[in-house]
């Protein structure tokens, strides 16, 4: 008698404290995005500190295959190209640089890059893991590229 009577609220509970489905995009080998997330049709990219789109779909074939996607999947990709399309100084910070980086036209990932003493720091996407360290490296390297003839 005592659970007939609170299962069903004891279930909607369950139902409501249960966290959004996020799921890990590979793009690739070359590089993973956590969290994001498809829920009821709606396909939401991670957000850093809960505000900045520092990840950016571009193309409609790949925003399609993220559309179905509910558990972790793979974009296949056999090569990549990336090119710097926008990059501007941070208006709170003039030595602060703020770059998005295409991947093969159909990705956009937003990088920080930073002046201190002894050189240059970047900060990478927070829900992005670079699982090629060869393309983290040439990315890394354009990036101070930009930073040197723009800080």
């Amino acid at each position: 008698m005592f659970w007939r009577k609170r299962a069903p609220a004891l279930l909607l509970g369950l139902l409501w404290a249960a966290p959004a489905c996020a799921f890990t995009f590979s793009y690739g080998g070359f590089f993973d995005v956590k969290n994001v997330q498809n829920e009821n049709g709606v396909l939401t990219l991670p957000l850093s500190r809960g505000k900045y789109k520092d990840v950016k779909v571009l193309d409609k074939n790949l925003y399609d295959f993220l559309h179905v996607c509910r558990r972790p999947c793979r974009y296949e990709v056999q090569e990549i190209k990336f090119q710097s399309t926008d990059y501007r100084i941070a208006f709170t910070n003039e030595d602060l640089l703020i770059a998005d980086i295409d991947f093969n036209d159909e990705i956009a990932l937003t990088f920080l890059v930073g002046k201190k003493e002894t050189g240059f720091w970047i900060k990478t996407p927070d829900e992005v893991v670079f699982r090629d360290e060869t393309l983290r490296r040439r990315v890394e390297e354009h990036l101070v590229r930009l930073a040197e003839q723009s800080l």
